[in-house]
């Protein structure tokens, strides 16, 4: 049960990757930090639209918990029993929000509806800022378990580099790139001896 938790929980470590990308990305562009040259004329905060689509899309995969879905809520009670009471917290904040968030993602996000319904979807997301608020509490949350693996998941590097070499010893599988992997911050920067068992 807990090797399938710390390979789940090496899954959402790459989405979340990837969420803080877009997070990061969706501040700089609504502050104007950052404008893409661009013949549209647009401005930083019509980029920032489009990225906050795909921040909050990302955030609802990475918590979906129907069938099949991540739900790192449950990973993070595994892995995490000292922090269940900020994981439970952060999860009840999400819960009133979660069926505006899902619906947005499945209509404005990675699916497309009919415009009345994209609109809806895409209004009831803006009209709720405490959907925002929510997802930065996940994201703060987030970074503190982040900053708690090495004191506690002392098995998570040894279990993330038996799950590449069994991916890598299947068939017609090629190697992965562990040094793409230390700069998400999952394996060590530092040389290191692992073993397995």
């Amino acid at each position: 049960m807990r090797r399938d938790a710390l390979r789940r929980y090496f899954v959402f470590r790459m989405k979340l990757i990837e969420l803080f990308h877009f997070h990061l990305l969706w501040g700089a562009l609504a502050d104007q930090q950052f404008v893409p040259e661009n013949v549209m004329e647009h401005d930083g905060r019509d980029f920032a639209d489009s990225v906050r689509t795909a921040l909050l899309s990302w955030y609802c995969t990475i918590v979906d918990r129907t069938a099949g879905g991540l739900n790192v809520f449950n990973v993070w009670r595994e892995l995490f029993p000292n922090h269940r009471e900020e994981i439970d917290r952060v999860r009840a904040e999400v819960e009133p929000h979660w069926e505006v968030l899902r619906t947005f993602r499945d209509r404005c996000g990675f699916h497309a509806d009919t415009p009345r319904n994209y609109f809806l979807a895409k209004q009831q997301v803006l009209d709720n800022p405490q959907a925002a608020k929510a997802v930065q509490d996940f994201l703060d949350l987030a970074k503190l378990l982040i900053n708690r693996e090495e004191a506690e998941l002392p098995d998570f590097v040894p279990e993330v580099e038996t799950c590449l070499l069994d991916f890598e010893l299947e068939e017609g599988n090629r190697g992965i790139n562990r040094n793409a992997l230390r700069r998400l911050l999952i394996l060590p920067r530092t040389k290191y001896k692992c073993f397995f068992g």
